[in-house]
């Protein structure tokens, strides 16, 4: 047994509960425990008590302030003492009075100075449940309490408990009697008259799978409805400004290079939601065919994805996907090399875009191979043998990873990514750390581009921008019902047809 803890209610109108703290969270604390006992006598004692804190008094008669430093004499009549303070040799000494006192006590964010915890609560009227992970991870706990609290019914689960309320109230018989009974009223109620764990455990995975089949198809939807709206607001500010004219100079700028732009976009965005990389590879690859200076290629893409990839970076950072400490390590290299990259670009890109142009489309050539490869690849090689290889060097494999991303216009994803997977890491920390690495990396890229060659391509990037943004939800749809595998091929063999095309042209 891992967990030995033994969880209570407490009727805490009956009992004295004392709280040494003032800032956020002591707020957090008395919030809670107010929210499920709002008659507990509470005597909160504080050097300084925030203006929240002061507020919920008005509100709760039995909340009593005192803005002093504790005393020996606040744990006499305090039946539990919840603290937070900052000062952990503090909080220690409150303990050991607080034990002297016969006192339980919970010490915030210290669970091994801990008497007991505060669970996170799930409140449907009169059901209560506490959820506990051994003191180890309240976002764990916090996270679960969601999912049961949109899980359970709110109208209900009060009208249900009455009504075995009263059930229970006319049944006559021994205790035995009355358990068999409630528990034969309570299997049909919910309709299963026979459970078994495994067609319980079978069900419950199904109606896992159905509800995240749901909420993905209500996303696209919810993406189509508000790509629609867009449209038609931009549409209104054309016509009421009368900008017509204008946008019409703006979309023929450059032999109507917007539009390609705009299937550029939509063909990346494709690529990047089915295989987590290649938006780089397929804009650059696309704008050096369409004899696009590679300065303005590099920049054009970095700029978009400065907004493309910010949406991705928050989302890897809001589910814990992260490694900070990955991340601060491959970012300040990785802003050396982009900034090397595209400063060595956009000083030569220009003047020796017969040089450059090759080299990028050899570099693609070589991405495209391997991405053919990947499609072929068995599952035991991927699988098969020791895993146990040398660690690549992260400080050199991002510096090399920012520089080639700058320069080339994109491979950030299948060198760094790809490297770090290949070598056994957790891919969810490996693709989560990454994408927030290159988005970081994407802004200064981005920012060294506008001091070097400025912003003379809006409609290139614009269209990048469009391209994935409207079509996403589209190329979301699309892209689930292709398999990984031929995207892959495919993918591979456009890009390699697309890069010898451009060497051919560059060489000719």
């Amino acid at each position: 047994m891992s967990n030995t803890l033994y969880p209570i209610f407490l009727k805490l109108d009956e009992l004295s509960v004392l709280i040494i703290g003032g800032g956020n969270v002591a707020l957090e604390k008395l919030q809670s425990v107010l929210g499920n006992s709002p008659g507990a006598r509470i005597k909160l004692v504080a050097r300084e008590i925030n203006d929240q804190v002061r507020d919920l008094k008005q509100n709760y008669p039995n909340l009593t302030l005192h803005e002093r430093s504790y005393t020996d004499n606040d744990f006499n009549s305090a039946d539990i003492a919840i603290v937070a303070v900052n000062d952990i040799f503090v909080a220690e000494q409150i303990r050991d009075r607080a034990h002297q006192n016969n006192t339980l006590v919970n010490i915030a964010d210290k669970p091994d100075l801990c008497d007991f915890y505060l669970g996170s609560i799930v409140r449907k009227g009169d059901l209560k449940i506490a959820v506990s992970t051994n003191g180890k991870s309240p976002t764990i706990a916090k996270r679960i309490r969601e999912i049961l609290t949109e899980t359970i019914p709110d109208k209900e689960m009060d009208g249900l408990l009455d009504n075995m309320q009263d059930i229970r109230n006319r049944l006559k018989g021994d205790f035995t009697y009355k358990v068999k009974e409630l528990n034969r009223l309570t299997t049909e109620y919910l309709g299963e008259q026979e459970i078994h764990p495994a067609e319980t455990k079978l069900e419950m995975e199904k109606l896992i799978n159905i509800t995240k089949t749901v909420q993905r198809r209500a996303n696209i939807y919810l993406g189509i409805i508000g790509v629609l709206a867009l449209i038609g607001v931009l549409a209104l500010i054309i016509y009421q400004f009368n900008l017509s004219g204008d946008i019409q100079n703006f979309l023929s700028k450059d032999r109507y290079i917007f539009y390609w732009m705009l299937l550029a976009g939509f063909l990346a965005e494709i690529v990047a939601g089915s295989m987590g990389m290649g938006y780089g590879v397929i804009c650059t690859t696309i704008l050096l065919l369409l004899n696009v200076p590679p300065p303005v290629v590099s920049a054009s893409i970095h700029s978009a994805e400065s907004f493309t990839s910010a949406a991705g970076s928050i989302s890897h950072y809001k589910l814990g996907n992260v490694n900070k400490k990955m991340v601060w390590v491959l970012f300040p290299v990785a802003a050396v090399g982009a900034f090397i990259g595209a400063f060595a670009l956009s000083h030569f890109g220009e003047y020796y875009a017969h040089i450059v142009k090759p080299i990028i489309a050899c570099y693609t050539l070589y991405l495209g191979v391997n991405i053919l490869r990947n499609a072929f690849k068995g599952k035991e090689k991927r699988s098969g043998g020791r895993q146990h290889k040398k660690k690549t060097n992260l400080r050199i494999l991002g510096l090399a990873g920012g520089f080639i991303d700058s320069f080339a216009g994109g491979g950030w994803g299948p060198l760094v990514t790809g490297t770090l997977i290949k070598e056994g890491r957790t891919p969810r920390y490996v693709v989560g750390s990454s994408t927030m690495a290159k988005f970081l990396l994407t802004i200064v890229s981005a920012v060294t581009f506008i001091f070097t060659i400025g912003i003379h391509h809006w409609n290139i990037v614009l269209g990048l921008l469009l391209g994935g943004v409207f079509t996403a939800p589209f190329s979301a749809m699309f892209a689930s019902r292709l398999p990984a595998k031929k995207m892959f091929a495919v993918v591979g063999v456009v890009v390699i047809i697309m890069s010898l095309v451009t060497i051919v042209k560059s060489l000719v």
